[in-house]
């Protein structure tokens, strides 16, 4: 016992250091560094771009942003660490002032840029000259080309597409069974691609000819019109042009009605063809609009979402500027973005845009305020909204499988859903 004792001893004193050595935990590893900022980058074609641009990283102080210019683009950067963030921007033309305020994730942020090529073109306009003819004693013909230019045919023939870009152009004729070109179309005329000098005597449109072709009509039911009437309209999106082929009928009741378009067999690759309805804020105190892009002319259906709720209007500061909080409840149908517009002294304008990512990361939803900028630099306090006097303001919410922005590209099928109120304050 004796011998054996003292290494009894030593070996329940090296079991005693093992276990002592074995509990020894070793430090925690240091925790992941922060995600790289994101890069966010704010285009736009020349003569686009706003006058001035601030960002915000998530909560943090505003960050004025100055150009830099690339061939024809204007872009306006940020890094951004949080997952949200806004920009401000500043447009001033013909004694008007836009103050504009998104408020988004760093990649929704990009949408406020315009590089859209249908938008994208020189300042020079020009005039085109025309002739159409076989156009039968009442009926009526029009011609149309970039947004709005759409002229009717005068009793002599003649037409003039005034104030068209430079450039390429598409032309979409179409000839009414009606004088009031709100019968049917009975017969349409497609150019692509035009592109000829100011003043050029297009050659005659023929809806007898063999360029000439019949139009395609279905119907579009109108779901969720309830009491009211609605207009509906179709337009093509070519190209180069989004053109009238039919422009807004008188407000109807009817919830199911024909619409025309174009044959697909008509469509080249990247067209789509569109089909919207509206209705008045008049019977409800909500103006609704709701559009479908399409290739294929087919029976389609219209989806309005709900009236809007208006939202609920407070006071944050009245120095160094008047700023206000539009707070709306959550809508369903409407769940890609919201905005508020101010209009004061009818040439300043302040906008708030929210996109419904940034709301649901807040724990006060759609809390559109005005921002203070006053601490950014060259923010002039005249471009801020002041106490006093009356102001108008504009509610809208949007909704639908369309992206958001100026170049959002629209797929078959793809929908749009918004929704207007209007008061004062």
């Amino acid at each position: 016992m004796s011998a054996r004792f003292p290494v009894l001893l030593l070996v329940t004193a090296l079991t005693a250091c093992s276990d002592t050595i074995v509990s020894v935990q070793p430090p925690p590893p240091p925790p992941p560094p922060p995600p790289p900022p994101t890069n966010v980058a704010v285009a736009y074609c020349a003569g686009l771009e706003p006058d001035w641009v601030a960002f915000q990283d998530g909560d943090g102080a505003w960050t004025h942003a100055q150009p830099t210019v690339s061939g024809a683009n204007t872009t306006f950067r940020a890094q951004l660490s949080a997952d949200r963030g806004a920009i401000a921007m500043v447009s001033r033309s013909g004694g008007f002032t836009i103050v504009s305020v998104f408020y988004g994730t760093p990649a929704e942020l990009e949408t406020a840029g315009d590089t859209n090529p249908r938008h994208c073109f020189p300042a020079i306009a020009q005039t085109l000259l025309g002739t159409a003819i076989g156009i039968d004693t009442g009926e009526v013909a029009f011609v149309g080309a970039s947004f709005g230019s759409r002229v009717r045919v005068g009793v002599d023939s003649t037409f003039e597409l005034k104030a068209l870009p430079s450039g390429p152009r598409d032309l979409l004729a179409t000839r009414f069974a009606h004088a009031n070109g709100t019968g049917p179309i009975t017969r349409m005329i497609l150019r692509r691609d035009i592109d000829v000098p100011d003043g050029t005597q297009l050659a005659v449109f023929d809806f007898a000819s063999a360029e000439a072709f019949a139009p395609a009509m279905a119907n579009v039911t109108l779901d969720g019109l309830g009491a009211e009437s609605a207009t509906s309209a179709t337009r093509l999106l070519a190209r180069h042009d989004e053109i009238s082929v039919t422009s807004a009928t008188n407000l109807m009741a009817d919830v199911t009605r024909p619409y025309f378009a174009l044959p697909e067999t008509q469509l080249v690759a990247g067209d789509q063809q569109i089909v919207s309805a509206n209705t008045s804020a008049a019977t409800t105190g909500s103006a609704r609009s709701t559009t479908l892009y399409f290739r294929a002319p087919t029976d389609r259906t219209l989806t309005f979402g709900a009236l809007l709720v208006q939202p609920t209007f407070t006071t944050v500061a009245t120095v160094p500027a008047l700023r206000l909080r539009a707070h709306f409840v959550p809508q369903n149908d409407y769940d890609r973005a919201t905005v508020i517009s101010y209009q004061q002294d009818s040439t300043l304008f302040v906008t708030v845009m929210m996109t419904a990512a940034y709301a649901a990361s807040s724990a006060d939803g759609y809390d559109l305020v005005i921002p203070d900028l006053s601490g950014a630099a060259g923010f002039d306090p005249a471009w801020a909204l002041h106490q006093g006097g009356r102001l108008l303001w504009n509610g809208a919410r949007i909704g639908g499988t369309l992206g958001l922005g100026r170049n959002a590209v629209p797929t078959d099928g793809a929908t749009l859903r918004t929704v207007f109120a209007t008061g004062a304050l």
